[in-house]
């Protein structure tokens, strides 16, 4: 990637070219990447969600035609899971399976693990 240069083998044949590209990457945690990986990107640090950023975008990811979960269950997903893991993964998780509001707590605390805050 460094040299721009794309090569390609198949059946013996090979097939070149150069290219000008970029490499993005995310990770939760820096930490546990090697260093000889970490001194190839340039490393950005983003504060994490607030509480209100964090519904807002639960709410609208849940509520949306992918999802359609009950507005209710959105919400109460959307806390429930800020008070256990704060990823947005488990709330879909936890959205798909529960069926009332009820549930949601039910499944976030049987199967999230609170934060140590």
């Amino acid at each position: 990637m460094e040299t721009g240069i794309v090569s390609e083998t198949k059946y013996n044949k090979t097939r070149r070219m150069e290219i000008r590209t970029s490499v993005f990457a995310t990770s939760n945690n820096v930490e546990k990447i090697i260093a000889p990986l970490q001194s190839r990107f340039f490393i950005v640090r983003l504060e994490p969600y607030t509480y209100e950023q964090f519904c807002e975008i639960t709410i609208r990811l849940l509520t949306s035609n992918h999802y359609n979960v009950d507005e209710e269950i959105a919400k109460a997903t959307a806390d429930a899971v800020w008070r256990t893991s704060r990823n947005i993964r488990d709330s879909i998780k936890i959205a798909s399976m529960a069926r009332t509001v009820e549930d949601v707590d039910w499944l976030a605390t049987t199967f999230l693990d609170p934060l140590s805050i």
